[in-house]
């Protein structure tokens, strides 16, 4: 039976976090007042959010971006999950804090060890983050090749076989699988959080969600489309789970935030940063390594689909504090649990969020007064 004293099983109908700000956030823009991750400002924005109730701080695993040739360039910048998510935890009182493993880039004996440091560092606020693949440029970094969907899902399914040994066995053990072989494995101490932290996983295929429904607490997936789209989302998560594996599991996704007095002001901005001042060059890199050919699309389209990478690639949070609530009220009865936001200038957005959203989504009965019931 699992543990539930950690943040993001609150009572709030809509859990909060902050996603990516270990590393340059999504927007791939050129603005001058974008978000670098330096120790200090990741710390500021985190901390901020902690204050404010947000459920979690979820990390970024990358290691480099995908622009070519430009070692200098923006994209590459980030700071080592585990360790980031480590000194983050040490710094902070309530947020989950979750780390990011490519699965083939790492073994389960050190991401055991590495969350189970985290959750002990954090007073029992650990999560972890398990990605079954990444693009060929980040694996030629570590000289390995990228697997195919079969193969990636086998491996973590393995993966977590034996990571789970890790966390429960208290006796040594061996494994001899596939993928991994163990001979006296054994790892103390065991996590604070019982059985072990919360798992998140981002599988779309087939395979992917299933193994969503079967092994994670967090099922996170994009939106798109109509409502109606949503709730098919959200639902095929959620049911698979209920009904195959008898679990209930929560179902996240993330936004890129632009909160102004007017919808005009809004959009204006959401231009500005996105188009005007767009990285083409991380956008066109960005797409290659998706393997997504854009040239045969007309111009409007074009422009629409890297507009959207450029402003952050999630749910368009973007609108008057009464509009974004509409959009998260949606979200919510759709049956979407919780939201990741970024955001060009994340300082700025959480003093619009507090001032602005907090109170609304409170007066909605959406989240608690931070500080109350939890």
């Amino acid at each position: 039976m699992r543990e539930k004293r950690n943040a993001i099983f609150s009572s709030n109908r809509l859990k909060l976090g902050l996603f990516c700000h270990n590393a340059t956030v999504p927007q791939m823009s050129r603005a001058p007042e974008r978000y670098y991750p330096t120790w200090d400002r990741s710390l500021e924005v985190v901390r901020r959010a902690d204050s404010m109730g947000f459920e979690a701080v979820v990390s970024l695993a990358s290691y480099r971006g995908p622009v070519q040739k430009s070692p200098e360039h923006c994209s590459h910048m980030d700071l080592e999950p585990f360790t980031w998510a480590s000194a983050i935890g040490a710094l902070t009182k309530h947020s989950t804090i979750v780390a990011t493993v490519h699965v083939p880039l790492s073994s389960p004996a050190f991401v055991a060890k590495a969350t189970t440091t985290i959750d002990h560092v954090t007073g029992g606020r650990a999560a972890l983050n398990l990605v079954a693949g990444a693009s060929q440029i980040i694996f030629d970094v570590f000289g390995k090749t990228v697997e195919s969907p079969q193969i990636r899902y086998d491996r973590l399914e393995e993966f977590f076989d034996v990571l789970h040994s890790f966390w429960t066995k208290h006796e040594e053990f061996d494994h001899s699988g596939r993928f991994y072989k163990v001979l006296g494995g054994v790892s103390v101490p065991k996590p604070l959080q019982d059985p072990f932290p919360p798992i998140i996983n981002a599988g779309v295929s087939e395979r992917g969600s299933d193994f969503a429904a079967k092994s994670a607490d967090i099922a996170f997936t994009h939106i798109r489309g109509t409502q109606k789209d949503w709730k098919v989302t959200i639902g095929s998560y959620k049911n698979r789970a209920r009904d195959i594996y008898n679990r209930d599991i929560q179902v996240w996704t993330h936004g890129y935030v632009v909160i102004r007095d007017t919808q005009d002001e809004a959009e204006r901005y959401l231009k500005y940063y996105s188009q005007d001042f767009a990285d083409d060059r991380w956008v066109k890199a960005w797409t290659r390594e998706l393997g997504e050919n854009l040239s045969e699309l007309r111009p409007e389209q074009r422009i629409h689909i890297e507009g959207a990478w450029a402003a952050g690639g999630g749910f368009p949070l973007v609108g008057t504090p009464d509009s974004v609530l509409e959009k998260l009220i949606l979200l919510s009865e759709s049956g979407l649990d919780g939201i990741l936001l970024t955001a060009l200038e994340p300082e700025k957005m959480l003093d619009g969020w507090e001032r602005e959203m907090m109170p609304r989504l409170e007066k909605e009965g959406m989240r608690f007064s931070f500080g109350g019931k939890s």
